[in-house]
């Protein structure tokens, strides 16, 4: 059986940089997240109101997930 080349090299490690990752929700600006949670609020509204009930509730847990991003 022939030797692996890599067994010698070491490997990268797995966790985020040292410096934290260059972008993230931090990195996007609050309006961004304003303008897609008002997005998201009024197609569940309008899911709701065409009685896509499921669809309306997950579009409204998704419309509060990127509004957490606008907290302090």
């Amino acid at each position: 059986m022939a030797p692996n080349p890599d067994s010698g090299r070491r490997r990268m490690p797995s966790g985020p940089p040292v410096g934290g990752w260059g972008f993230g929700a931090s990195g996007i600006p609050k309006g961004f997240w304003v303008g897609l949670s008002v997005v998201l609020v009024a197609l569940s509204i309008f899911l709701l109101g065409e009685a896509y009930t499921g669809y309306g509730v997950m579009v409204l847990i998704l419309a509060l997930a990127a509004a957490v991003n606008l907290l302090p």
